[in-house]
């Protein structure tokens, strides 16, 4: 058995529902009177996605079938095996590090910018379902489908949500002009 393979997958597959779960945290977070516990819950979630995305990434250096080179998991797009959909895995990271630093150091970049930087984790999640649910090994099967399938309907439905809210709350806060 090639525990490697099985640590990579596992590992990446953990970073997924790891990351997922800390984007539905934060969602659930914007409502009100659930803020305090869920969002020390939503943070800590997230850095323990990023510690399994490391390792994860890490681990292919050491894969038996399509070992990847420090250059190629650090550099997106230049992996000799599936460049684009490894890329987007390198860029996913890459976005949830300035995720998670803008976060930690909020009080220093200001609350603009961290806003900003915090809108990045819904492409860097989308990113990361697209290269988990291509270049996963076990993507035909049927937990992989409903993993992948049912963590995209959940966050788009928690997305459109959080949308709604917010334009809601937008047309509340306008002053009606009569």
């Amino acid at each position: 058995m090639n525990w490697i393979w099985i640590a990579i997958r596992a590992t990446g597959l953990t970073g997924y529902f790891l990351l997922t779960l800390s984007l539905l945290m934060g969602i659930y977070s914007h409502i009100p009177k659930k803020r305090g516990s869920v969002l020390a819950f939503h943070q800590i979630i997230g850095q323990v996605a990023l510690l399994f995305i490391g390792i994860h990434a890490y681990l292919l250096i050491f894969d038996n079938y399509e070992p990847f080179s420090v250059t190629e998991l650090l550099i997106p797009f230049s992996a000799s095996y599936e460049p684009v959909l490894s890329g987007l895995g390198t860029l996913a990271a890459y976005l949830l590090i300035i995720v998670i630093l803008t976060s930690d150091f909020m009080k220093k970049v200001g609350r603009s910018a961290w806003k900003k930087a915090h809108y990045l984790v819904f492409p860097l999640w989308f990113m990361s379902a697209i290269h988990g649910t291509f270049l996963g090994t076990d993507t035909e099967s049927l937990w992989a489908v409903t993993l992948y399938g049912g963590s995209v309907l959940i966050v788009s439905m928690a997305t459109i949500f959080l949308i709604l809210k917010k334009v809601s709350k937008k047309r509340k806060a306008r002053p009606v002009v009569t």
